[in-house]
């Protein structure tokens, strides 16, 4: 179901003729909060913009909802601001004029292309989407059961948790593969907007709500990608069973490999320092954010537990053949959670690689997917997907779940 092209021309509207409440100066980029917004197929994806000073130093906050996005590596030189978004290989590039923000988001792309999406931030403005919200908006309030099908016809089911206050409606998108973590937006009378850039992923969500209860609308991405959706409210909504998406071949129940570190130095596994060890494979990407909210998990396991016998290996599949871009990458993600363990370049997320790369492997569909490996170097374990911290009681579950898993491991003897 289309959300009007009217709706849509209100919201890019906004954009073009949008001012700060207070006069700005051209050609001085004040401090303070933003109201950016990223042109994408579907119309405006707003999301908040805080530029401050820290010790001496210019830093961002990307803000979603309750979520604030700290970015340190911003530079601010005259009217011109850069940022490298924080552990992954995007980055914004903007100029100040007539007293706001143009540029571009760089997002990298597999096979590494680079896909550039317009961006114009207003300063002073601190509204989402409408600059005067709706006074009895519909409720969306709760959890829904949806279908999402991409412009190709395939379809995946999903599930988003809403809360509303007024207006005002945040929440998350759950999938088998893990969460779109935080999204934030408004309602405006039967109609939904939410979005969400931290840096990552750039989403847009317009959603309608029809009189016999149907939710349906339309889904965009900074990456340039589509899909429609459709759903309704239902209180026992499941997933479908994410081990399908990640799997051995028959009779295998060990990994072997060796792949470069980030300085090219090979690392292999079974042997050295793993033996009689449990071992923790993750696969992942620096571009995944998903594996952003694993890592953060990982290193906070690690840390009480090395000592016990824990090792933690994390393969990395980026979106460029390049080893010195991929590395850089990938140390950039390792930097952002002060990982200290192997961080190895695995390959590329096109082609099957993955497959290639690791031929125990029957089938991967979803990053991270992670193996917890006994002191005997067999998989006792495995788990698709990451449910980050914008799924609140899901996100404390799985991390006990998980955390009890390795203890369990780590009790047993080599």
């Amino acid at each position: 179901m289309k959300i009007s092209l009217a709706l849509l021309l209100v919201a890019a509207g906004l954009l073009a003729c949008g001012r700060s409440d207070a006069p700005v100066a051209a050609g001085e980029p004040p401090l303070g909060q933003y109201r950016a917004v990223l042109q994408v197929a579907g119309g405006d994806l707003p999301f908040g913009l805080e530029l401050a000073r820290e010790n001496g130093a210019i830093v961002a906050y990307l803000i979603n909802g309750p979520e604030r996005a700290r970015v340190s590596e911003v530079r601010l030189d005259g009217n011109h601001l850069s940022m490298q978004m924080p552990g992954y290989p995007h980055r914004l590039k903007a100029r100040f004029i007539d007293a706001r923000f143009e540029g571009s988001v760089e997002f990298l792309r597999p096979r590494g292309v680079i896909r550039s999406v317009r961006l114009v931030a207003m300063p002073g403005q601190t509204y989402r989407f409408f600059p005067k919200p709706e006074s009895s908006p519909l409720d969306f309030a709760g959890r829904w059961a949806l279908t999402f099908r991409d412009d190709e016809g395939h379809e995946s089911t999903a599930i988003a948790e809403l809360s509303q206050n007024g207006h005002e409606v945040t929440g998350t998108v759950l999938r088998s593969s893990g969460d779109d973590r935080y999204i934030a937006g408004e309602a405006r009378g039967d109609t939904l907007f939410l979005s969400r850039f931290d840096g990552g992923s750039a989403y847009l969500y317009l959603g309608r709500l029809g009189s016999d209860g149907t939710l349906a609308g339309d889904f965009h991405t900074g990456g340039g990608s589509h899909e429609t959706w459709s759903g309704r409210r239902d209180p026992d909504a499941e997933l479908e069973d994410p081990g399908r998406m990640s799997g051995l071949k028959p009779g295998i129940d060990r990994l072997e490999f060796s792949f470069p570190d980030l300085s090219g130095s090979p690392v292999s596994y079974p042997g050295g320092r793993y033996a009689g060890k449990v071992v923790l494979v993750t696969i992942g990407g620096s571009w995944c954010p998903n594996c952003h909210d694993e890592a953060a998990f990982l290193g906070e396991l690690l840390a009480g537990r090395r000592a016990k016998g824990l090792e933690v290996i994390q393969l990395m599949f980026e979106y460029t053949p390049d080893f010195a871009s991929a590395s850089a990458a990938a140390r950039a993600f390792a930097q952002k959670f002060a990982i200290d363990y192997p961080v190895l370049i695995a390959g590329t997320t096109t082609d099957d690689d993955v497959l290639k790369k690791l031929p125990q492997l029957a089938v991967l569909n979803a990053y991270p997917t992670l193996f917890m490996i006994d002191r005997k170097g067999r998989i006792r374990a495995t788990h698709t997907g990451f449910s980050g911290p914008a799924t609140g009681g899901h996100y404390q579950q799985q991390n006990r779940h998980l955390t009890a898993l390795v203890d369990g491991l780590l009790s047993e003897r080599s």
